[in-house]
């Protein structure tokens, strides 16, 4: 829940408490804002009832998010008898989950696409629990860093080879996020260009140089 809500009541306290109650929180998880203080007016007339503003702080929607995915998580891998534990960190505008255990190498494979799917997943479920929120990143030990560095160096190559061949280098299957780091890696250069290319699972990025030498006829 991250949206604003007004509550009021006979007290600035009393409205508080049922901002409290409604909300599933507590005081301290709860940035105010007091518009009116209200008042009891002259012997019982005119009587003003508090108004306050309210929302979750940021770390209270994180906690939240961030519990929610892991009770998620606890069930799917105990259901599929799976030896893995998953552990959180909370970032500044995200929660970052990350798969540790004998089986988490699973989902490292092909390049990661089981974490994105699992990400996908968890974000589904968390949403419609707790409504759209900050992102859920899921992570095994380090691989999304260490593959982003992979995918780079990887752009860097095809780029440097298809600027000394003078022709299109093609790079293998990517998932919409890989590619899209791919292009962001690339982009700027005057010497070369990216496109996607293929259908489906088969969709992937090739990197043109700016002036490709003229294919020979045959």
């Amino acid at each position: 829940m991250t949206e604003e809500r007004i509550f009021e009541a006979k007290s600035v306290d009393q409205a508080i408490e049922e901002a409290c109650r409604v909300m599933g929180c507590l005081p301290e998880d709860l940035e105010v804002e007091i518009l009116e203080h209200g008042s009891a007016g002259l012997f019982g007339l005119g009587a003003k009832k508090a108004r306050i503003k309210v929302r979750l702080k940021p770390e209270k929607i994180l906690s939240e998010r961030a519990n929610r995915a892991i009770m998620f998580l606890k069930e799917l891998f105990l259901s599929g008898e799976l030896r893995i534990e998953p552990q959180v960190e909370l970032a500044a505008d995200h929660v970052v989950v990350n798969l540790a255990g004998e089986d988490s190498s699973i989902f490292t494979q092909n390049g990661g696409a089981a974490i994105e799917a699992l990400e996908f997943l968890v974000n589904k479920v968390v949403a419609r629990r707790l409504g759209v929120g900050p992102k859920i990143v899921v992570d095994v030990e380090g691989f999304r860093e260490r593959r982003e560095e992979e995918l780079r160096r990887m752009a860097l190559e095809a780029a440097e080879k298809a600027k000394r061949t003078g022709k299109p280098v093609a790079l293998p299957p990517m998932s919409a996020r890989e590619r899209r780091l791919i292009h962001m890696t690339l982009r700027g250069r005057k010497d070369i260009q990216t496109r996607s290319a293929g259908q489906g699972e088969r969709r992937h990025v090739v990197v043109h140089p700016a002036h490709e030498r003229p294919r020979k006829k045959k």
